[in-house]
């Protein structure tokens, strides 16, 4: 992936993380915001959305698919296959048993740049290496900021 313009919102931003922590840069030029992730900052309570009698209909829905019904097929997975318990209750988990997933932190970075006269600008994530770089010119200077998380599972 990579783009020509820093992030304008939080869904352009490159996402990096081992599944523990993470991270979201935004490859501001005057400032850099980072949104910061780890895995505990849950809000809700422990809760087992099983449907334990979901593997009961697999057969069922593997024929329905050989005959190519595929919406009855469907129907029947969303009636066995979706969970039991409200989930993250839509965008509401805060407000839910589940829970939702919390930002850790905002990570904000100001920098004495001037936004005129910036060229060469590159925002990139390289999911080979697990690093994302943001690269730009200002005033005759070539500045290059590389991102990464820890690789450490705990």
């Amino acid at each position: 992936m990579w783009y020509d313009k820093p992030a304008n919102r939080w869904e352009e931003t490159l996402p990096l993380g081992n599944g523990l922590i993470g991270m979201m840069p935004d490859g501001g030029i005057q400032s850099e915001s980072l949104v910061l992730n780890e895995i505990s900052m849950w809000s809700g309570s422990a809760e087992d959305p099983n449907n334990y009698n979901a593997y009961k209909s697999v057969s069922e829905i593997q024929k329905l698919l050989i005959a190519g019904k595929n919406k009855e097929a469907e129907e029947l997975v969303n009636k066995n296959f979706v969970c039991n318990g409200q989930g993250s209750a839509f965008g509401t988990g805060a407000n839910a048993p589940f829970g939702c997933y919390q930002n850790f932190g905002f990570l904000k970075f100001n920098f004495k740049l001037s936004a005129e006269g910036v060229s060469n600008y590159e925002r990139s994530l390289n999911i080979g290496n697990a690093t994302a770089q943001t690269s730009f010119t200002v005033g005759g200077v070539d500045y290059k900021r590389t991102y990464y998380t820890s690789f450490d599972q705990m």
